[in-house]
């Protein structure tokens, strides 16, 4: 059941029209319920939690990580077609400290598969954007990550990310 949930949410993420945007809205929170069956039991550092939804850091080391390696890949597969659709969905995804829990993920995951999906996925979130310098994607995130940028990030939700790339 949860492969076929997982499935679906992949395939919602190939419509390239302006579906991106909603599903990366406040309202919708589509990187929030990906992610949770991808995050793990890890402790994560008080830097590292800033910005993340506390859905994918509260239960500590009672969570319990998804256990079939095809509902992972179908996952994060679907974070890397977000990835694709643009700067600002890279960059909300970003925002939403996406790159902890793939990190933390890839780091006991099994399946080779799942491996390299998550591997295209950090690349997008690590590399830096065309006409930006070096270092300049890790910078955006921790500026947006500053209290006195909530306001920013607050009004993402109702971007277009289709328009941009």
């Amino acid at each position: 059941r949860r492969r076929g949930i997982a499935g679906t949410i992949k395939n919602c993420c190939f419509d390239a029209s302006s579906t991106h945007s909603w599903l990366l809205s406040a309202e919708v929170k589509l990187t929030t319920h990906v992610l949770y069956p991808l995050a793990g039991p890890e402790a994560l550092t008080v830097q590292e939690k800033r910005g993340m939804d506390p859905d994918l850091w509260l239960e500590g080391p009672d969570k319990v990580r998804e256990v079939d390696p095809t509902t992972r890949l179908h996952l994060v597969e679907a974070v890397l077609l977000l990835l694709a659709a643009g700067r600002r969905a890279r960059n909300t995804i970003r925002q939403e400290r996406t790159y902890v829990v793939l990190h933390t993920a890839d780091m006991v995951e099994e399946d080779e598969r799942v491996s390299s999906r998550i591997d295209e996925c950090v690349q997008y979130l690590r590399r830096d954007e065309e006409g930006t310098h070096e270092g300049s994607s890790d910078e955006q995130t921790m500026l947006a990550l500053l209290p006195s940028s909530s306001a920013s990030v607050m009004t993402t939700s109702s971007t277009n990310y289709d328009d941009v790339d």
